[in-house]
């Protein structure tokens, strides 16, 4: 029995890449006043940062409803094959909810829907990972205990510097925001658990930058094994130095991966331009 890999568009897999690969990606909804967009299909990243200079309003985001996952998943079943899907953390979205009860329509199928406890680059990482596995002709069993092993082994740490998005959708108090702006206070923040929690507080962005930076090396003791994926939302010259920075602070080892990937619109809606992180993992 094939095993089919789904996950949905936070994951920020490429369009082409994921069809390259076999990767079914459902998308969440980017929402501009009336008009809702689905995530990489009708609203790229440069589409997306056009709207929000223009647009009255700023975006809100929407989970998937059951029915895409539905559709996505009903060939596989169809075709005989086990089904292993991993979706955004929980306690940033309902996506999950939407892809359970899709997995419910299909009594006797083998579907396991899994709490990434991520977002970004770090669903993309386990979702191309588990991709892998599938491909190397692993069984279900055997992909979901990789994921809880990757799960256990991976780490963000992010910098916001306009914390007005993060205000709108719920995920600092107004008053905690309030105090930073006035105070010039950069927030470094990580996702513990799936949730996004105040990992430090510094008083420039460029400190800020290097606390995250430090903070996602604490964690690996060896270069050579680890993975590093920096993520930005429209700060590609920010990212680059980052990564360079990052480099430099690996004593000339080579690691397994050092990359740079651009968020999609739906982590941007969240995020709001100009923020950065660093997914860290290491085997």
């Amino acid at each position: 029995m094939a095993v089919a890999v789904v996950t949905d568009s936070t994951s920020d897999i490429e369009p082409a890449r994921a069809a390259e690969l076999g990767v079914d990606v459902v998308p969440l909804f980017v929402i501009f006043g009336e008009k809702s967009y689905r995530d990489y299909v009708d609203l790229s990243r440069s589409e997306f940062y056009e709207k929000l200079a223009t647009e009255p309003v700023l975006p809100t985001t929407s989970q998937p409803p059951a029915q895409l996952f539905e559709d996505v998943f009903r060939p596989h079943v169809q075709a005989g094959d086990a089904i292993v899907c991993i979706v955004i953390s929980s306690k940033l979205s309902g996506t999950i909810h939407s892809a359970r009860s899709a997995a419910q329509q299909f009594a006797g199928a083998e579907i396991a829907v899994v709490d990434s406890q991520s977002v970004a680059g770090g669903l993309g990482m386990l979702a191309l990972h588990a991709s892998a596995l599938a491909k190397a002709g692993a069984d279900v069993e055997t992909i979901l205990a990789a994921i809880e092993r990757d799960k256990q082994r991976q780490h963000l740490y992010a910098c916001i510097p306009d914390l007005s998005h993060v205000v709108r959708t719920g995920r600092i108090g107004k008053a905690k925001a309030a105090i930073g702006t006035l105070m010039k206070i950069v927030p470094v923040i990580s996702l513990r658990e799936g949730e996004v929690v105040a990992e430090a507080q510094v008083r420039t962005m460029n400190r800020a930058l290097q606390t995250m930076i430090d903070l996602s090396l604490k964690h690996v003791t060896d270069v050579s094994r680890a993975r590093f994926l920096v993520m930005h939302t429209n700060a590609p010259d920010l990212a680059r130095s980052i990564l360079e920075r990052l480099r430099a602070q690996l004593g000339g080892v080579a690691p397994e991966m050092l990359d740079i990937l651009e968020a999609g619109p739906v982590i941007a809606a969240h995020g709001g331009p100009g923020a950065v992180g660093i997914f860290s993992a290491q085997e």
